[in-house]
C-alpha cells in the first residue's frame, strides 16, 4: 500500500481471487491453448521457453497455493 500512495494513488480496494478461478479459469485452458501455440511455432526456441515458463509457473501455483496468492489493488490517482 506505501508503493501504491508514493506513486499518487490513493488505495480504493484490494481483492483476491478464489483459487478456482486460477485453476479452473486460468491454468487449466492454458493447456490447449499452449498445445496450438506450440504446433503454430514448431521448433521456434522462443515459443518453447514461454510454455515451458508457463507450465512451470501452473506447476508452482499447485504446489504453493496454500502459502501465496495474487492480490490486486484499484487506486484512483490523486
Amino acid at each position: 500500500m506505501a508503493q501504491i500512495e508514493k506513486a499518487r494513488y490513493i488505495p480504493i480496494a484490494t481483492f483476491v481471487l478464489p483459487e478456482n478461478c486460477w485453476t479452473e479459469h486460468f491454468y487449466a485452458p492454458q493447456v490447449s491453448a499452449q498445445e496450438k501455440f506450440l504446433q503454430k511455432y514448431v521448433g521456434n526456441k522462443t515459443a518453447q521457453e514461454l510454455v515451458e515458463n508457463q507450465r512451470h509457473e501452473a506447476e508452482l501455483y499447485d504446489k504453493y497455493k496454500e502459502f501465496y496468492g495474487y492480490v490486486f489493488y484499484i487506486g484512483k490517482k490523486i
